[in-house]
């Protein structure tokens, strides 16, 4: 997309994920699971996830496998990656049912 493009759009980048110091889910579990060797690939990957999960918030890993078929990597053989990225959706689906459990009046 050229820059013109996105005027008037709301625009999130690698960079812009975390809070602070505050790993983003996704970033995180990258860094757990061992998603990222070089770190060349990783953005990439940590964007297609982001819009993955915000899509489909409990993917199989086929259908994570189809959400990642954009991005290459030559060094993690996409087994981390894949699992980092069930790792996220976990982590996020329960923050997000926390979420709704406190705001229903729940502990």
């Amino acid at each position: 997309m050229f820059a013109v493009q996105a005027e008037g759009k709301s625009l999130t980048t690698i960079e812009g994920m975390a809070k602070g110091e505050e790993l983003h889910p996704i970033q995180q579990a990258f860094w757990d699971e061992h998603g990222l060797q070089c770190g060349y690939c990783t953005p990439g990957f940590i964007m297609a996830a982001a819009y993955l999960l915000a899509q489909n918030p409990n993917p199989t890993e086929d259908e994570i496998r189809k959400g990642l078929e954009g991005n290459l990597c030559r060094c993690t053989g996409y087994v981390n990656i894949i699992k980092a990225v069930k790792s996220a959706a976990q982590t996020m689906s329960g923050a997000a049912g926390k979420k709704a459990t406190v705001a229903a009046g729940g502990n």
